[in-house]
């Protein structure tokens, strides 16, 4: 402070410290209104930045989303999505898109950048900066989402043979899918009927007994959290012999949860050995809506209301439809893996 006295002095050519109150508090002023904008501008800034990156994982994740569930994947067709999440995690309600990358099959990358409500231009107007002339900042943030089948995960403790999922696709799907190893549009959504007794549904080409081999129903070991079993693509699972429902008491209690909502299956396409030997080979992943079902257990409730529609006597099976599933999990995606309907979405930066 002494110093800054005496260069006043000398500036002004004045020895007494008259009106050099005044000066200090006006060169302090500056200083003051610098911190100032440092504190209320750059704080804006850093909201604007988290509020935009909000938009872009919201964005990228909606996209990707309908990317998945086999809507129209283009530039053109995604944009609008893009920017009503981009604009609705903004507080003003107006946030720009600037720009939508789809080269990477099975990933979208979004970038979005700061937008005036009032003038519409990209940037974020500033307040105090103004008096260092800094009107406005460019502030953006990007993200990109990827989606297909998961490589791996917890899925319900049961398996189907590829093969009948087949029969549920039309002969373009199927076509589609031995190509380009997925499918668009959605699998049929004719009834399934899943038994393993006397009476088993024929399915043309399939192996017979729903290609489960003698005494197994396709439920699996519960190796997974809860009521389900941890299962990678291109791999093997254990088998539980007979038609018995899992007596885990999570299973049980699972029961009352299954009607009607899409559950995550693994898909088989060999079966080797029988009884408590029985293994399966998994090559991916279907979704299945569970309708009914009348299974063999000790726990209570192991008969749907309704039962199975043609299911009576000693028959135990699993009644539902082949469906597609999106779920934003933080299952490993696989791209390059077949893809039976049941996608996985996630952030993956």
């Amino acid at each position: 402070m002494r110093r800054l006295i005496t260069l006043l002095k000398r500036l002004t050519g004045d020895n007494s410290q008259q009106g050099a109150s005044t000066v200090i508090v006006a060169v302090l002023m500056v200083a003051l209104l610098g911190f100032t904008a440092l504190v209320v501008d750059v704080g804006a800034m850093y909201a604007e930045k988290a509020q935009l990156q909000n938009g872009a994982d919201a964005a990228a994740l909606a996209i990707a989303g309908d990317c998945a569930r086999g809507d129209l994947c283009t530039i053109a067709a995604v944009t609008p999505t893009g920017e009503d999440m981009a604009d609705g995690n903004a507080n003003d309600d107006s946030s720009g898109v600037a720009s939508i990358d789809l080269s990477v099959p099975g990933t979208v990358r979004v970038e979005t950048n700061a937008r005036d409500a009032a003038t519409g231009a990209d940037s974020l107007s500033l307040n105090f900066a103004r008096i260092f002339g800094i009107e406005t900042s460019d502030i953006g943030a990007s993200a990109e989402a990827s989606w297909g089948p998961p490589s791996g995960g917890s899925a319900f403790p049961w398996t189907v043979s590829k093969c009948i999922f087949m029969q549920f696709l039309s002969s373009s799907q199927r076509a589609e899918l031995n190509a380009t190893g997925s499918f668009t549009g959605n699998p049929s959504s004719a009834p399934v009927l899943l038994r393993y007794d006397t009476s088993p549904p024929v399915f043309p080409g399939c192996p017979p007994e729903n290609g489960y081999l003698p005494g197994g129903f396709g439920w699996l070991d519960t190796t997974g959290v809860g009521c389900s079993a941890e299962i990678s693509t291109s791999a093997t699972v254990d088998g539980r012999p007979g038609n018995v429902y899992p007596t885990d008491a999570e299973c049980n209690g699972m029961l009352a949860t299954l009607l009607n909502e899409p559950v995550l299956i693994p898909l088989f396409d060999q079966a080797t050995a029988n009884g408590s030997n029985t293994v399966y080979r998994v090559i991916g992943f279907a979704a299945f809506e569970i309708t009914a079902y009348k299974l063999s257990g000790g726990g209570p409730g192991m008969v749907s209301s309704p039962a199975p529609a043609g299911c009576t006597g000693d028959c135990r099976a699993i009644a539902g439809r082949f469906t597609r599933f999106v779920a934003l999990d933080e299952m490993p995606v696989a791209p390059g893996l077949p893809n039976y309907g049941a996608s996985v979405v996630s952030l993956t930066r």
